[in-house]
């Protein structure tokens, strides 16, 4: 065995989720910061300069608490499914590209021989389906959680999220068949490299794709206007109201991380992934510095997206998202996918000249 690979391979993997764990941190305290802001006060500002310190003061808080089991819950699903909803977190990461290749550091190509480092754990020939996979199973976190606490809250909370993300993966999954037509591949890479010349968004059924796959996102990720699952005013806070300390923090980061991966795959599929605007640095030894830079600033873009729409739009009634799921957002979804196949097929290059 090569242990000097399987150790490359470690450190890139502890690197990347000590930096998925702090940036999930972080982004709670922006979105608290920007609801104050919208809501002219002034959010966490105790803990540290200007409240830097709160996302820690939270960790501590979630892990000193004392770990309570309500009596009827079913002990063991009880504890599985906060550990499915995390699990699928953090696999979903292991297939994004946020960049081309660094340069491996001296002291790691001193103790392993690597020359080059990608910025990607695995690139397989299925991304899209893998992305796809990891979301469908991140589900069952949710329903479990819901049916093993024995609250009829909660298990009408896992109920609605059940029915919401299987309906709403539908037309999310047809938004990505547009631009696997498109592209000709499930590779995220490959679909980023696909976009040197052109977003995706900039082609007429790339721009309604991006639309349903949108709306798409912010129900598979269970946030407003579409948190049926938790909707405070009527089921307490929904499948996790039995969930405190540890466990509760575990949903709690899965649904902040879930966000940026939705994120970064909205980068990949429509907004040229990590390729740079105008071949900014083209030919230049830090290319790939310059494609990571503008990965994370397109990604805190919609990361932002997703705060800004929390605090601005009020919540669905639920009859209102299973129409828009079923009767609008499907049909649109095999009409774009018709569309992506005659404009791939006659207008594609012709249309490609607009912009090069």
């Amino acid at each position: 065995m090569d242990w000097a690979l399987i150790l490359a391979w470690g450190i890139k993997i502890l690197s990347l989720f000590f930096i998925i764990l702090t940036g999930v941190a972080y982004y709670t305290l922006a979105e608290r910061k920007f609801a104050g802001f919208i809501q002219d006060r002034p959010g966490p500002n105790r803990a540290g300069i200007f409240g830097l310190f709160q996302p820690l003061a939270d960790g501590i808080k979630f892990i000193a608490k004392e770990e309570i089991f309500p009596k009827n819950v079913s002990k063991g699903m009880y504890l599985l499914a906060p550990t499915i909803s995390m699990t699928c977190a953090i696999m979903a990461w292991a297939v994004i590209p946020f960049g081309g290749s660094l340069p491996a550091p001296e002291w790691l190509m001193a103790l392993t021989g690597i020359t080059t480092i990608d910025l990607q754990i695995a690139n397989p020939d299925s991304g899209v389906l893998y992305m796809l996979a990891i979301s469908s199973l991140s589900v069952y976190g949710i329903m479990i959680a819901g049916w093993s606490s024995n609250n009829k809250y909660s298990l009408l909370g896992g109920v609605r999220s059940t029915a919401q993300m299987i309906s709403y993966e539908l037309p999310m999954g047809l938004s990505i068949v547009v631009i696997v037509i498109m592209t000709g591949s499930l590779k995220l890479t490959d679909i980023s490299d696909s976009q040197k010349d052109m977003w995706n968004i900039l082609s007429p059924p790339g721009f309604v794709a991006f639309f349903i796959y949108v709306t798409a996102m912010f129900a598979e990720t269970n946030r407003l206007p579409f948190d049926l699952a938790e909707a405070e005013s009527e089921l307490v806070v929904g499948f996790h109201t039995e969930y405190g300390a540890f466990k509760f923090a575990l949903f709690f980061l899965a649904e902040y991380m879930n966000m940026i991966t939705m994120s970064c795959l909205t980068t990949l599929l429509f907004f040229g992934g990590y390729n740079v605007p105008f071949h900014l640095g083209a030919g230049s030894p830090y290319q790939a510095f310059y494609g990571l830079g503008f990965f994370i600033l397109k990604v805190l873009f919609f990361a932002f997206l997703f705060i800004w729409v929390r605090w601005t739009l009020p919540r669905f009634r639920y009859d209102q998202l299973m129409k828009l799921g079923w009767k609008k957002m499907i049909p649109w979804g095999l009409f774009a996918v018709m569309f992506a196949a005659i404009y791939t097929v006659y207008w594609k290059e012709g249309w490609m000249k607009l912009f090069i």
